[in-house]
């Protein structure tokens, strides 16, 4: 990571005699806010928020069920013996045992597929990312999460999610 923050302050050295003419080679962009803020990202967003709830919903659901099965198998056990309470116990818990790794496998596989479509999201913009640059002459194109210092000029990130927009829109496209 220095040394890519090293190789970005040299080539920013380089560019100046470039940004002096107002026109530079090298360019910023914010990747977080064209996931944030444009319509394709915002989408996906949604989506998994959404799902996210809707497990959310379901965990609620189960726990109450599991609560109330609890509190009948705590009466039962006032009155069952012990031969006859301990199945019961070992089901219950087996039970939940399942449950909770059901539940857990559902969450990692939310989060293995919200990750999914953030990558899917950013191979299909780069090709619209490239024809920015080009657009606006640029030659290199850096995350401003890897850049010290930028002035606001050579700052696209704006024009790319009006880009992203005209070309994805609200479409998701993603599993």
């Amino acid at each position: 990571m220095i040394y890519f923050r090293i190789f970005v302050f040299l080539l920013t050295l380089t560019a100046q005699p470039l940004l002096a003419s107002e026109k530079s080679g090298l360019f910023t962009v914010d990747m977080t806010k064209l996931f944030r803020s444009s319509d394709f990202g915002k989408g996906i967003i949604s989506a998994n928020n959404q799902a996210r709830q809707n497990l959310q919903n379901e965990n609620e659901e189960l726990e109450s069920k599991l609560l109330t099965e609890e509190r009948e198998l705590s009466e039962l056990r006032k009155i069952l013996s012990l031969d006859e309470f301990r199945p019961k116990a070992l089901e219950f818990d087996n039970k939940v045992s399942i449950i909770r790794t059901e539940q857990s496998t559902k969450e990692e596989n939310l989060n293995n597929r919200a990750r999914k479509q953030e990558l899917e999201f950013y191979q299909k913009i780069y090709p619209l990312l490239y024809e920015l640059l080009l657009e606006k002459g640029g030659l290199v194109l850096v995350d401003q999460r890897n850049a010290i210092l930028w002035d606001s000029s050579v700052d696209i990130t704006d024009d790319a999610i009006k880009l992203i927009n005209q070309v994805l829109g609200k479409s998701n496209k993603a599993n």
